[in-house]
């Protein structure tokens, strides 16, 4: 697995291996904020997970009484130094430690049992804080270099991880713009969640459905053109500014220290990190923490005087292209749309959901048999739900009127307002209640549209032409599309 000094090289080679990165220009965006987002994890992983946190405790505690000169308890000290062995590979040279202290602890007896001068006593008490000092010099040298191999081989292996997710996960996108030529940028949520090998899988079915079947690409261009711009008149805000002068806070200003950070700022880096260039050992942990950008060091801001623009506001009537609305999808996994037909509405849902993630249209999915479950498009919502939510399956008998029912409720919602509501379907169902074509009717008022995509080979014009303002019937036997519009009447074969 190749690795990378910095962000940058790796989006680099990435950018030559995966084209797509070129074609999406949020991917680059979404890379590195998920490299920032793995930096600051593996941190916190390193912390919680450090081997040695208890044994690097103890040294400190150690080191604060040798500091006071209040204890010379060496075998305390070689007793945690050797237990360094229990959780490395490393060999600690006990015999050595033993005989100095048995020589310590002779040169105490015979002062005792000759009743030494205090002269002496203090002697054998200053030579007992040497050896305690040195030991735990030894101990200090020991746990860093433990540390360094232990951290070394823990970011080697969660780089790789990091690196075959985001490849995997590269390579999916890429498959999924050579078929639909979009890559919903917003979707690359590796950051948010990791998407399984299940849902990898779905999504390359859904995809090489799309890409071999040429119809059901016809499909997708026409119902990714569900609303056609049309002529709107609105109120604009009409600016004039004025300027003032205030304070404000200036990161790059080194007036104050604000807190801690991590990068490569050396002239603020930390006394216990410069402490690492004491020993030509502990100096090789420095560069690496150096190279990987993990210099702990104080963050520095100050104050700066800025210009501020301030604005003053007037409404004026314009003209505008209305813009696409938000979208509601109804999509059947009834027990009748088993098999290709459910494939097909699955994969159209997908589709459609990525379009309108990729233009930021609010979008809403409506899974519905005779029950129903829902799922918001958010922008937080990831990949991973989405799929989820659309490998749920109910099989069971078809009511499309509580799915008509919810969407139109959710009409009532500003975010939804002026919005599309497709629903997919093989229309294998009982008649939609009078009630639900009634509040449809009334939501058709407030601009609101409703489509249908008939999946197999029914057409159900008469049933249905005062409900849907167009209705598709995509025949999956030959790949054809008829197209029912209802204020000409006629059927257009599209395909």
């Amino acid at each position: 697995m190749k690795s990378f000094a910095t962000t940058q090289e790796m989006i680099a080679y990435l950018s030559e291996e995966y084209h797509i990165i070129k074609k999406d220009a949020k991917l680059q965006e979404h890379i590195e904020e998920a490299s920032r987002t793995f930096e600051k994890e593996t941190q916190r992983k390193l912390f919680l997970t450090d081997p040695f946190y208890e044994n690097k405790k103890a040294l400190e505690r150690a080191k604060r009484d040798l500091h006071k000169r209040e204890g010379i308890d060496i075998e305390s000290d070689l007793k945690n130094y050797m237990a360094l062995e229990k959780i490395a590979s490393c060999k600690i040279e006990k015999d050595f430690w033993h005989q100095e202290i048995a020589k310590l602890k002779n040169r105490f007896k015979k002062w005792k049992e000759e009743k030494g001068s205090r002269k002496s006593r203090e002697s054998i008490r200053k030579d007992a804080l040497v050896t305690r000092r040195l030991l735990q010099e030894k101990w200090q040298k020991t746990v860093d270099e433990e540390y360094a191999k232990w951290e070394l081989q823990m970011l080697q292996k969660y780089r790789e991880e990091f690196m075959q997710k985001i490849e995997e996960w590269l390579a999916l996108l890429e498959r999924l713009y050579e078929v639909t030529s979009l890559t919903g940028g917003l979707f690359f949520d590796f950051s948010k969640d990791n998407i399984s090998l299940q849902d990898k899988e779905e999504i390359k079915k859904w995809a090489e459905y799309i890409g071999k079947n040429k119809g059901v690409q016809e499909l997708l261009a026409m119902l990714g053109k569900l609303r056609k711009s049309e002529a709107n008149i609105k109120k604009e805000l009409v600016h004039s500014v004025s300027y003032m002068k205030e304070q404000v806070v200036d990161i790059d200003s080194k007036e104050e220290i604000v807190g801690i950070t991590i990068g490569r700022d050396l002239a603020h880096a930390l006394p216990q990190e410069l402490a690492l260039l004491s020993d030509a050992e502990t100096s090789l942990l420095f560069d690496m923490k150096y190279i990987d950008g993990r210099i702990m060091s104080f963050d520095m801001q100050g104050m700066s005087e800025k210009v501020k623009e301030h604005l003053d506001e007037k409404l004026i009537e314009v003209g505008e292209e209305d813009k696409k609305g938000p979208i509601i999808i109804c999509v059947d996994t009834s027990g009748s749309m088993q098999g290709i037909p459910e494939t097909i509405a699955k994969a159209i849902t997908l589709y459609m959901a990525i379009k309108a993630k990729a233009e930021k249209r609010a979008c809403y999915l409506i899974n519905f048999s005779t029950g129903i479950e829902s799922m918001e498009l958010t922008e937080n919502a990831g990949m991973h739900k989405l799929v989820q939510f659309l490998q749920r399956s109910f099989h069971g008998g078809t009511d499309a009127s509580p799915a008509l029912s919810h969407a139109v409720s959710m009409l009532q919602k500003e975010a939804y307002t002026k919005a599309d509501v497709l629903m997919i379907s093989d229309f294998v169902m009982g008649k939609i209640s009078q009630e639900t074509q009634d509040m449809i009717l009334k939501a058709k008022e407030q601009k609101n549209r409703f489509y249908s995509l008939a999946i197999g080979n029914l057409f159900l014009h008469k049933q249905l032409k005062t409900i849907f303002d167009n209705e598709w019937v995509y025949n999956h036997n030959n790949g054809n599309i008829e197209s029912i519009v209802k204020n000409l009447n006629t059927m257009e074969s599209i395909a």
